[in-house]
């Protein structure tokens, strides 16, 4: 038989660990710059073709950043725009679920066109063997079926079973897992299972504000799922997370309510849940996981900042034994150090203190989506535990070096998080941070760390990144520490063991940095551990953007060489910078140039915020798994679809904006707003800065790609807000 003209041949493999169907096929040579594919499946069983839900072959890093038209039009739509592909082979990639559960064969099609012009089209019959695939989303089978209603009456302490919903938006199969109404505490709930086995556990949330907490019952705290409508821009409609891969012999999932969904002000953030999927891994899979996340090899120093009172902002903290919950993630991510902030100079502390004042009433926080949030819960977590004297135990207990970290300053004049001393004593203030050229605030901090030492804390760490407003040179700052030297030497002394001091300070790029005498610090010996930092977004003097995750680390390399003062660079952890593609990238390099490990500010964040993030906090400290990262990333580029993707949310009056490219060799490319050139980089990372004349509004951000002899253009729609 005569081969149809234009048919293209594809092929169709499945991966064995998330039974995704990946299609490769070729472009014509003839395809122009951009092209649209189109994707659609047919059961063998039916006459009708439906869109099939799929995404382009990308990295974690380039997914993570999908614009929301890109991601709908392949989720919704079958559609994914491929760039500069003419004559190269392309790969997409199809989720199967829930649209073909089971054992099912298939028709797949798929069309390459330029506008209304066929190119080429391809059709391939696949074959599903996912009978032993268990997908969860019937939830009146849990245990407590009096903890679920279909229609629950106003005041009702139970789940709502809501069905029937329908959209693009709309749950998986119409059907969700979801709490009716705010301000009501709801019963944890079982889904009884019984399977044997390693297996791979995805989830699915609806998409829109919410989040939930699953754990299997043999787990000893829960992890929380976000919908992407609460940390990104746009709901992500038909979204998997990958959660883990566990034996699962004996285990129940158990669903739980965060706490922070009952309280927070916005009424439309509930707990919510679509579907958990679980998939069965051979000996093959298994292994294939293993050495994707492979952390063995030689190792670093992980140093990981933890803040009690972030994580209790959103808890409900009644009992000692939460605080597990708090430091076990720590040790579960490999981290070697946990910097445990007790409080900040000139603030109510969150230790058991009697030196100083203990917050133990409502507190706010940081607006959230235009709103400042409020909660008693920081209060509770003094009224009923001592958090100091348990952080410390449990990672005593986990084998974690344990540092009790004090902020140099914020009074937060006017605020619950004031102290008497700022309230009584506003002359030992600059603006709203002590001032450490007074003789009695210095008396003060240090009698605070003296405190954390007779509770027991083996080490100290001072934090001057954060607020170093109120510094005016260098002597204060250094006799400062020697001050501290002193009282630690002291402890030391007795308890016959060194006693270390860890110091976060502004990174050289910061003109603030000049008030900050490491040479003389690492000379007389005054800390063991050097964290040169900079703060997210931090404007400076010269009214440019520092890109935060690569400062010079040289010369700090050069002046701990041989002293025993530990280089750790701080490496932050915030969400948009935790993704593996800006994140690896960085910390490899610190490591390949000379430093002894990394510090992770807000290493807390990325522990307990996703799975995902969580799994890149225990590659960060093998040398090996980086490397080996990286050499993945490199062969795989080649069969990446090319193109330009860029942080979220695209707000930048406030921030700089980093691009990701993909497909291409990371090389020069020049940024364009509205056709007025920008910026200029010649390798990652790829910044929009100097954006105070970018008036709000939409804009269109031309990314210009160099891709070996010519220039890639592509256009990106941009919003700028105030």
């Amino acid at each position: 038989m005569q081969k149809e003209r234009n048919m293209l041949d594809i092929t169709a493999k499945i991966h064995p660990v998330t039974r995704t169907v990946h299609l490769t096929y070729r472009v014509p040579d003839s395809a122009p710059d951009t092209i649209t594919v189109c994707c659609r499946v047919r059961c063998r069983t039916e006459d009708s073709w439906k869109p099939a839900s799929i995404g382009p072959y990308i990295s974690e890093t380039a997914r993570a950043y999908m614009g929301k038209k890109s991601w709908e039009d392949g989720v919704l739509r079958g559609r994914v725009t491929e760039r500069w592909a003419a004559g190269l082979q392309r790969t997409i990639v199809w989720n199967p679920f829930p649209f073909s559960a089971g054992d099912s064969a298939v028709n797949f099609q798929l069309t390459l066109r330029d506008g209304r012009r066929q190119l080429g089209r391809a059709e391939t019959r696949i074959e599903l063997n996912n009978s032993d695939v268990v997908i969860l989303n019937d939830w009146s089978q849990v245990i407590q079926q009096r903890a679920i209603a279909r229609d629950p009456k106003p005041g009702q302490a139970v789940w709502w079973l809501r069905g029937n919903q329908s959209g693009k938006y709309a749950p998986t199969g119409g059907t969700s897992l979801e709490v009716k109404e705010k301000g009501i505490e709801l019963p944890q709930l079982t889904y009884p299972l019984d399977l044997r086995g390693p297996h791979a556990l995805f989830v699915s949330l609806p998409a829109k504000l919410g989040c939930i907490e699953l754990r299997l019952s043999g787990d000893e705290y829960p992890q929380i799922f976000h919908s992407p409508a609460l940390k990104e821009s746009y709901p992500r409609v038909g979204e998997e997370r990958f959660w883990r891969w566990v034996d699962m012999d004996r285990q129940h999932l158990i669903i739980r309510q965060p706490y922070r969904t009952v309280y927070e002000y916005e009424d439309r953030f509930r707990a919510h849940l679509d579907y958990v999927r679980l998939v069965p891994l051979t000996p093959e899979a298994l292994a294939e996981l293993k050495r994707e996340w492979d952390t063995d090899g030689e190792k670093r120093l992980l140093a990981g900042y933890n803040e009690p009172y972030s994580w209790a902002f959103n808890e409900k903290l009644e009992s000692p034994l939460r605080h597990w919950e708090s430091v076990l993630p720590f040790a579960e991510a490999g981290v070697d150090l946990i910097d445990t902030q007790i409080g900040r100079g000139g603030c109510r502390m969150v230790f058991e203190t009697r030196t100083g004042d203990q917050l133990c009433a409502g507190t706010s926080g940081d607006p959230v989506r235009g709103k400042v949030p409020t909660t008693d819960n920081v209060g509770q977590m003094q009224q009923y535990t001592n958090t100091l004297a348990t952080q410390m135990k449990y990672a005593g207990q986990l084998g974690m070096q344990f540092h009790a970290n004090i902020g140099a300053t914020n009074c937060y004049p006017g605020t619950p998080l004031e102290s008497r001393l700022s309230q009584e004593h506003p002359e030992w203030r600059i603006g709203a941070f002590l001032d450490y050229e007074v003789p009695e605030v210095r008396q003060h901090i240090l009698a605070l760390f003296e405190e954390a030492l007779q509770i027991g804390a083996g080490a100290l760490s001072l934090d001057w990144c954060r607020y170093p407003n109120a510094v005016k040179d260098k002597e204060t700052v250094t006799s400062f520490f020697r001050e501290l030297r002193a009282l630690a030497d002291r402890y030391g002394e007795e308890r016959k063991e060194h006693v270390g001091i860890l110091t976060r300070f502004p990174a050289h790029e910061d003109p603030r940095s000049r008030f900050f005498d490491y040479e003389t610090w690492i000379t007389e010996g005054l800390i063991d551990l050097l964290c040169p930092s900079l703060n997210a977004g931090s404007r400076m003097g010269n009214d440019s953007f520092v890109d935060l995750l690569n400062f010079d680390i040289i010369r700090y390399v050069e002046l701990v060489a041989d002293t025993g003062v530990k280089l750790l660079p701080d490496i932050h952890g915030g969400p948009n910078k935790m993704l593996p593609g800006l994140w690896f990238k960085r910390v490899l390099a610190c490591y390949e140039t000379g430093a002894d490990g990394v510090y992770i500010y807000q290493c807390d964040d990325p522990l307990h915020a996703s799975p995902e993030t969580k799994r890149h906090v225990r590659q960060v400290k093998s040398l090996g798994a980086l490397r080996r990262w990286r050499d993945r990333e490199r062969a795989a580029q080649a069969h990446y679809s090319k193109g330009a993707y860029v942080t979220m949310p695209l707000r930048l009056r406030k921030g700089f904006m980093q691009v990701w490219t993909e497909g291409v060799e990371q090389g020069p490319v020049e940024l364009l707003v509205d056709g007025v050139f920008r910026n200029h980089c010649e390798r990652p990372p790829y910044l929009l800065t100097n954006d105070r004349d970018i008036e709000d509004g939409r804009h269109v951000l031309t990314v210009r790609i160099r891709d070996g002899g010519r220039w890639l253009e592509q256009d990106v729609d941009l919003e700028m807000h105030g």
